[in-house]
């Protein structure tokens, strides 16, 4: 298997300094650790302005859908805000030992990867990557660039779970230790709330568990053999076409699953008094496969970048002196910031998929539900989770400034971002989760249905009555 180093396409062109190299480091950063940095040698102010793109498309979509006064009403509803701020921060309080887990998770695999690369990898490199950052830029201009890179990918902790090799792990034992699986229940949610369902056929979960543990171990194994084969913090490939479909897959339905954990421990919000069901992933399986489509719409940079990475070890030298050479070019560089800042429009998508029995369509449905009803209140939360992955980002990058250069100094700065940001991305999960649950449809009687529908009678709508 080939290319197992840096990839031809930026061969021409490494030296310290050079666009090809800062491209490359990023790209590497990206890929190995979801870190989205600038990929010119010099300072790029772009990417302050593109960040606002995000959220101002979201409320001109919102504005279409929902009307110019009312995003307006809900833009300047500050006690909306502060009431939806704090709902969002209980249901993150309430799921604290699902936060426990992936905090000591990540550690863990932060840990070990130092350990790797200092025993084993090349020790210089890291070094040498902090002094290409910083040759060209001041202190302020690199805290900058990293703060608002690190503001278009708001929900990179939560919706790349399977970034990490001990989670990978933790989840392919549970899945695979799974045992009987429960029937079907269908009954109110939380708090006497709106129907939905809370359990899925056993046979509709019994194939969801043979293709998610499938797809965790294969991933698991293909991780292992990067790590192994040299291959660094780029995906391995160059040895059947395939790979480009099937390597993306496997990281879709391993985030995806990741999700849908992350997603059901929010929005039940309620600690279990049966322990062992904390570990039962039926759960999640139900929530399948719109979990993917979340991660998706969260990070497409990741699976593009990923995709992009692998066929262009299929392409010849020549090809990329060409326009559709420089098109992939870009996209591996500066493109993927725009890609990212795509994201920011539908990532709220998450939120309805929290409620839905798992399919597309119905994510779908509970997206545009919540974006006619609540788009201001999402584009405001939107907003402020941008501003948050900045500004904790900017003050985990500030304190490594005050150290000298080393090959460990970049990538624990990385990782203490990566610590600071995984709260925002909770708390987003869960303010898109609130919104989304504010716009279920009730349940009415045929009887309200048919008065509600006719001209001439003045009965109001009422929902059902507690039959018990």
């Amino acid at each position: 298997m080939g290319s197992l180093g840096s990839p031809w396409i930026w061969a021409q062109a490494t030296g310290a300094g050079s666009p090809a190299a800062a491209a490359y480091l990023a790209l590497r950063r990206w890929c190995g650790g979801l870190t989205l940095s600038p990929s010119r040698p010099a300072p790029d102010w772009e990417i302050l302005w593109i960040i606002v793109v995000g959220p101002l498309l979201l409320a001109l979509l919102a504005t279409l859908v929902q009307g110019p006064g009312a995003v307006l009403r809900q833009l300047v509803d500050v006690p909306g805000h502060v009431r939806l701020v704090r709902e969002a921060m209980t249901r993150v309080w309430r799921a604290a030992g699902m936060v426990t887990v992936l905090l000591t998770l990540t550690v863990l695999s932060w840990t070990a990867s130092q350990c790797v690369g200092f025993f084993f990898e090349d020790a210089e490199r890291g070094r040498s990557d902090l002094l290409m950052l910083k040759r060209g830029r001041t202190p302020v201009e690199l805290v900058a660039e990293h703060a608002a890179t690190a503001a278009v990918t708001p929900l990179r902790d939560v919706a790349g779970l399977g970034d990490s090799l001990p989670i990978l792990a933790t989840a392919l034992a549970i899945v695979l230790s799974a045992g009987r699986l429960r029937a079907v229940s269908k009954g109110l949610g939380p708090a006497g709330g709106p129907l939905r369902l809370n359990g899925f056929e056993q046979e509709g979960v019994s194939a969801w568990q043979g293709v998610v543990g499938t797809c965790l171990g294969l991933q698991l194994l293909y991780r292992l053999f990067c790590r192994l084969a040299g291959g660094g913090d780029l995906p391995v490939g160059n040895c059947l076409l395939i790979e480009v479909a099937i390597i993306p897959f496997l990281m879709l339905v391993c985030d995806g699953f990741l999700l849908a954990w992350v997603l059901v421990e929010i929005r039940d919000g309620e600690p279990s008094e049966d322990f062992s069901s904390r570990f039962d992933p039926s759960r999640a399986f139900g929530l399948m496969p719109a979990a993917c489509l979340g991660c998706l719409a969260a990070l497409p940079g990741r699976y593009a970048a990923t995709a992009l990475v692998l066929a262009s070890q299929h392409f010849p030298a020549s090809w990329m002196a060409t326009e559709p050479g420089r098109v992939l070019r870009w996209s591996l560089g500066p493109g993927l910031v725009w890609i990212q800042t795509a994201s920011l429009v539908v990532m709220g998508i998450v939120g309805a998929i929290a409620w839905s029995g798992g399919g597309w369509g119905e994510a779908w449905l509970g997206f545009r539900r919540s974006l006619r009803r609540e788009g201001g209140r999402m584009a405001v939360a939107t907003a402020m989770a941008v501003v948050a992955c900045a500004g904790l980002s900017a003050v985990a990058y500030a304190l490594v400034q005050i150290l000298p250069p080393a090959g460990w100094v970049l990538p624990a700065a990385d990782a203490y971002a990566h610590y600071a940001t995984l709260p925002v991305g909770l708390w987003t999960l869960a303010v898109f989760i609130v919104l989304a649950e504010q716009v279920l449809p009730v349940a009415r009687s045929a009887e309200v249905e048919r008065a509600a529908e006719s001209p001439e009678s003045e009965i109001e709508a009422a929902p059902i009555p507690n039959a018990g």
